[in-house]
């Protein structure tokens, strides 16, 4: 699926090569692993919108990220190209790749086809750098240290590099350097253009040093520049001795002036890209969430911190996603930043437009209907963290057990440590986590507070099997029991495994539940949960009921009946029911099922049985064990050789295959239904295994 990805990272052949090479020969200068990484990330951006293969390795901009024959990916230097199937070559848009020809072909024209480039090395987060031979200088992560003709090292930015002679230039490994040419040639006499080194930098002997802003508060890195942003706060350019230029957003190097009309620094006849000063935020950074007053309701008992957004969990119930109106990924654990995709097989969040690079998914937290006390007084949703603010009040983290950040305004997870200079959550090891705003506490309600009505447990499918509270009974037609869809309020899909969202249609085709425009993944449902234990009669009022399995309908009497059918329908002279789906025909004393208005299938009407006090004993041992019981008006079946069923009916014929039952007079047709005569009983009886008293 990620055979033809666009990409932006990367160099335009020689040209944009020197000027990669001049943003490193200013940018490899600070010493420190975070600042060596956003160094590195901007010079290989180019300072450019990029993309990111799929691998994490980069392309140039306007090139296509293509499959290699390793799995990797390597680059293709056209946009929007068509991949070869051969993993080395490459075709304009629009073209069609001829292997045998070595051509690219469509009906009108016939070109020659591409060779493609290597991606340039994945940027680690966490960068320690390659300590060249001399153990006084250092290359960043994925280069290689090369000698340069002054004696001292320089950097080539490909892993395992080949070192020119001319001790200038250097070639991805498994090349050689062809200097009449200024060319990178492969054994197979492909070619790719030579890359131009950049001085190594000079390992610092502090490197925890940093520099304090004129502000007095704000901190950067040693051997970058405080510059004052549009704000009035201070931002840090990856100079030393930078020119912060006039626009505040961006700065040159020391020694060039800043040329705003052309985005450039301007140093004799050597123009140098313009550097922006605000901080450059770790791969995979995300969004932070807004602060809010009001925490989000999930439903009513549940309630996610702030801005929070409520996704269900695979098991039915909430989890709080710690971004605002965020999109909940198919697999209910994870979650993305709003306006972008879940990608589940790499594990990002990626823009819909392809504008920005893929972020890092972020991971739910447990929904809470428990508190978290702050003090007396002061509480934060279950599943968030108390935390002070500057003026010393009390403030909710939408993360548990999360760490404080001293600024007293935003948070971090748990084992991250709060980054003021870059504001993001760091970890050792190099993983960086954007970090959260905190959201005011709620005060408590005085404790006389009258509580509301104790909820069901679970969503009742019948009267032994239940589903989760908020999820909704289907039937699964394959193994002919209830199964819980994982929201409330379900449409049940025909294909008996899955469901989608209230107001939704299922769409088979496309696996998914669709609302006019809006196409969403549909749900697989879940096994409900047999009720151990009696019998449940199905109560008609407050003085009688019927047996589980059976309906009421009001008698002439204006008493209560049972009819031995599930759902069923009570006919108007309340003397006669029917099967769920049919209708009563008084005229001929049948149930009939209509087809655009014409009777298909006709069975006898079942005659209403006087209903039971509440509290009556009403049931029947299967089996002589006494493990098993049934309703009185019901039937044993067996369902295998050690358990019994309920046939829903009185005197009932159980069938062969253990899991269907056909009223008496009736019998079973192995094709399915039931079979008297000439008519056909099309809906089956579901025999439902019942636990002993």
């Amino acid at each position: 699926m990620f055979e033809n990805l666009p990409c932006a990272f990367s160099y335009h052949h020689s040209v944009a090569l020197n000027t990669a090479s001049v943003i490193f020969h200013f940018l490899v200068e600070a010493p420190f692993p975070a600042l060596q990484t956003s160094i590195l990330l901007l010079a290989l951006l180019n300072l450019s919108a990029a993309l990111v293969c799929p691998d994490g390795g980069t392309c140039e901009d306007r090139n296509t990220c293509c499959r290699n024959s390793a799995g990797g990916y390597s680059c293709c230097p056209l946009p929007h190209a068509e991949c070869c199937s051969d993993h080395l070559h490459c075709c304009y848009q629009g073209t069609l790749c001829d292997l045998e020809h070595r051509k690219c072909v469509n009906k009108t024209v016939s070109l020659p086809w591409m060779s493609r480039l290597p991606a340039a090395p994945r940027v680690q987060a966490g960068l320690t750098g390659v300590i060249c031979p001399d153990s006084k200088t250092m290359c960043p992560d994925g280069a290689t240290c090369c000698q340069l003709p002054s004696g001292s090292m320089g950097c080539c930015l490909f892993s395992n590099a080949v070192c020119c002679e001319d001790k200038l230039h250097c070639c991805p490994e498994g090349t050689r350097c062809d200097l009449a040419r200024s060319k990178c040639v492969s054994p197979s006499q492909q070619w790719f253009p030579m890359m131009h080194k950049v001085p190594a930098t000079t390992r610092a002997e502090h490197p925890e040093a940093s520099i304090i802003c004129p502000d007095g508060k704000s901190r950067c890195e040693l051997g970058y520049t405080c510059c004052q942003l549009a704000s009035g706060a201070y931002g840090c350019c990856p100079f030393q001795q930078a020119v912060c230029c006039s626009d505040h957003e961006r700065c040159c190097p020391a020694g060039t002036r800043c040329d705003l009309e052309h985005d450039a620094c301007v140093s004799g006849a050597t123009p140098v890209p313009m550097l922006r000063i605000a901080a450059v935020p770790g791969e995979g950074a995300t969004p932070v969430v807004p602060i809010k007053i009001d925490n989000n309701k999930c439903d009513e008992a549940t309630t996610c911190p702030g801005d929070s957004t409520c996704c269900r969990t695979l098991e039915g119930g909430w989890a709080c996603c710690p971004l605002a109106q965020a999109v909940c990924c198919d697999d209910h654990i994870h979650c993305c930043p709003h306006d972008t995709i879940c990608d589940l097989e790499t594990q990002t969040c990626n823009d819909q437009s392809g504008g920005r690079p893929p972020l890092r998914w972020v991971e739910k937290v447990p929904a809470s209907t428990s508190a978290v006390q702050c003090d007396e007084q002061t509480s934060c949703p279950g599943g968030s963290t108390c935390c002070k603010t500057a003026s010393g009040q009390w403030a909710c983290c939408p993360l548990p057990e999360a760490v404080c950040c001293s600024d007293g305004e935003h948070c971090c997870p748990k084992g991250y440590r709060c980054n003021l200079a870059v504001q993001t959550c760091d970890v050792a090891g190099g993983d960086t986590r954007p970090w959260l705003r905190k959201v005011p506490a709620r005060q408590e309600e005085p404790s006389g507070a009258a509580s509301g009505p104790a909820r069901p447990a679970g969503v009742m499918c019948d009267a032994r099997t239940s589903c989760p509270r908020d999820t909704s009974c289907c039937f699964m037609q394959e193994t002919r029991r209830w199964g819980c869809c994982p929201v409330p309020n379900a449409v049940c899909c025909e294909d008996g495994d899955h469901c989608c969202p209230r107001g939704h249609r299922c769409d088979p085709h496309r696996r998914s539940c669709s609302k006019g425009p809006l196409v969403t993944p549909w749900f697989t449902k879940l096994s409900a949960a047999a009720r151990p234990g009696a019998v449940t009669d199905v109560p008609c009022d407050d003085r009688s009921s019927c047996p589980a399995g059976t309906t009421c309908c009001k008698l002439k009497s204006g008493g209560w009946g049972c009819c031995p059918l599930v759902k069923a329908v009570c006919c108007d002279d309340h003397e006669h029911c029917c099967p769920q789906g049919y209708s009563c025909n008084m005229e001929t004393g049948t149930c009939e099922k209509k087809d655009h208005g014409a009777p298909v299938f006709a069975v006898p009407q079942r005659r209403v049985l006087e209903s039971r006090s509440r509290g009556a004993q009403g049931v029947v041992s299967c089996g002589g064990t006494g493990e098993f019981h049934c309703p009185k008006e019901d039937t044993c079946c067996p369902t295998s050789a050690t358990e019994w069923g309920c046939c829903p009916s009185p005197r009932a014929v159980c069938c062969s295959d253990q899991k269907h039952c056909c009223p008496a007079g009736f019998s079973c047709d192995p094709s399915g239904g039931c079979v008297q005569d000439l008519s056909s009983w099309d809906a089956w009886f579901d025999r439902s295994a019942r636990g002993g008293l």
